[in-house]
């Protein structure tokens, strides 16, 4: 592993396994971190444990082997723990979801260390099967604690790591749609990035569909069960008239051969690609990118966390109308927010303008205040605060303010939806 003076790291952090990955400036590529001298295992078990004898933690295999010994208290489900908020009671010690994470990060970040070992991380991308808060805020916490702030690292979804990882490669193998089939643990999914190329900047988006139900773990280990022809049906069904440059396939249900004829199939004519590492790749891409390393700046990157419309309001501003955004299309409907203060100037409708990125669609919608205070021209001053309960629906809350000691405030409130493009 080369040592270059920025060290930007790709983190794929599951409930099951880990992987780590570092940007080599000699390859030009993310090179995976191995676990141990063998370098082909790049699989961390996401598992602490408690040495019995010492207190001492351990970490990923090590940990594991010490639990079935009956040498240690093993903790495992780390991301669960952050989704419910679930503390742990080891020898007496109350040990939040946040402080095991921190203790999971500190040991296994060790390893970059290791290939690093007098340089500080530049960026650090974690990325996540999928974007819940509570678990952002926990990954968040947890690398504050070890000294890695916002402006170091990232959190991502796998969906966003994927978009990163297809879009890095030869442009030969995104001439038309990609399609990503992921086999793990958790689920069975399908996810294709479209791209725009009329518009520019270029805008990647991304569909996702859910075959869980139809294929899993439990149906792969049952007796009898023809997974190979159900999954033959499902990729059929996600593939039928799509024009598909290059297939990918993730995931440890598809280790072993049982997929290895059907995969050959679905790749006639498609360049086609199996691996357990382009998740943790993806995010060292995006590493990269976000540390200044541009390359994807032709694009508009768009996951399916993402909202596909902009909102502005129409207003008088600066001595003429004009519309000012409130909302961006392309950022994840959780942080899609903002507080805006405006003054009516005899006016009891607002105009909001919507404009979809992906179709250039404008629709504006007028909301009528009803009821609103009884004063002279200019004196009320109302609040808004706009947020998105999904990636399809904002809404727009709106208070009335008053006009200063002249006219109190009468806590009249406005409440409307509006569904994004």
């Amino acid at each position: 592993m080369d040592s270059k003076r920025k060290v930007i790291v790709g983190y794929d952090l599951s409930e099951d396994f880990t992987q780590i990955s570092c940007y080599s400036y000699k390859k030009l590529e993310p090179v995976s971190i191995p676990v141990s001298e063998d370098e082909a295992v790049t699989y961390i078990p996401t598992v602490l444990c408690v040495k019995n004898d010492n207190s001492m933690w351990l970490y990923g295999e090590e940990a594991v082997k010490c639990a079935e010994a009956d040498e240690g208290v093993l903790v495992d489900s780390l991301i669960s723990k952050l989704r419910i908020d679930q503390a742990v009671n080891i020898n007496n010690i109350i040990f939040s979801p946040t402080a095991l994470l921190e203790k999971f990060f500190r040991k296994t970040l060790m390893l970059v260390k290791n290939h690093f070992p007098t340089e500080q991380i530049t960026k650090i991308v974690v990325t996540i099967s999928e974007m819940e808060p509570m678990i952002v805020n926990g990954i968040y916490k947890a690398l504050e604690q070890l000294g890695i702030y916002k402006d170091r690292a990232t959190v991502i979804s796998h969906a966003s790591a994927y978009l990163y990882y297809a879009l890095s490669q030869n442009r030969s193998l995104w001439m038309n749609d990609v399609g990503l089939f992921d086999f793990n643990k958790d689920r069975f999914c399908y996810y294709q990035i479209s791209i725009n190329r009329r518009v520019s900047p270029m805008i990647a988006g991304l569909k996702k569909l859910d075959f869980t139900d139809s294929l899993n773990y439990d149906i792969l280990k049952e007796k009898g069960a023809n997974v190979t022809y159900t999954f033959e049906n499902i990729a059929n069904m996600a593939l039928h008239k799509q024009i598909i440059s290059t297939l990918y396939f993730t995931g440890r249900g598809f280790e072993d051969s049982w997929a290895e004829e059907t995969i050959k199939k679905l790749c006639v004519g498609r360049r086609g690609f199996i691996g357990q590492n382009l998740y943790t790749k993806g995010a060292c891409y995006a590493a990269k990118e976000l540390a200044g390393d541009s390359k994807l700046d032709d694009f508009i990157l768009l996951n399916d966390d993402m909202i596909t419309s902009s909102l502005s309001i129409r207003c008088y501003v600066d001595a003429g109308i004009r519309d000012v955004k409130l909302l961006e299309a392309a950022i994840p409907w959780y942080e899609a927010k903002n507080t805006v203060e405006l003054i009516l100037d005899d006016e009891e409708v607002l105009e909001f303008v919507l404009y979809n990125i992906m179709t250039r669609e404008i629709v504006r919608e007028k909301l009528i205040l009803n009821n609103l205070p009884n004063r002279p021209n200019k004196m009320t001053r109302l609040q808004l605060n706009i947020s998105c309960t999904n990636r399809s629906t904002v809404n727009i809350s709106i208070k009335d303010l008053g006009f200063g000691d002249i006219y109190p405030s009468t806590d009249r409130n406005w409440e409307f939806q509006l569904d994004l493009l």
